[in-house]
């Protein structure tokens, strides 16, 4: 079962993001928030799939939220987390710490619970 966050920021985006898999789905889906550096969105990124890309503007200029460079701070807590250790060789966790947001660049930009999907 997969976690849903919201991703807010001061300027005013707001958007809501699957975080790893389903029951079904586990070994060929892990999405996780990506910042696209060609569009300045953030997106929705399969990391399973065979190409990594931005599924609005289908670039391949993208890096995930729990790369460092994108974090201001690293926050307190953990809001969601993904373990794919044998898969990509790393787990995946998002804190409610400030990263970096696609619409206005300032590390203002907040990740926090909503719920799971399956």
């Amino acid at each position: 079962m997969g976690s849903v966050v919201t991703a807010t920021c001061r300027c005013g985006l707001e958007l809501e993001v699957l975080i790893g898999g389903g029951m079904k789905n586990f070994t060929m889906i892990c999405y996780f928030p990506c910042l696209c550096e060609a569009c300045h969105s953030l997106a929705q990124v399969n990391l399973l799939a065979e190409t990594e890309e931005c599924p609005k503007c289908k670039s391949k200029s993208i890096t995930p939220y729990d790369d460092p460079r994108l974090s201001a701070s690293p926050g307190k807590r953990t809001v969601a987390e993904w373990n794919m250790q044998e898969r990509i060789g790393r787990r995946l966790v998002l804190t409610d710490g400030k990263y970096r947001c696609p619409a206005c660049q300032e590390m203002s930009l907040e990740f926090r619970e909503r719920g799971c999907w399956d």
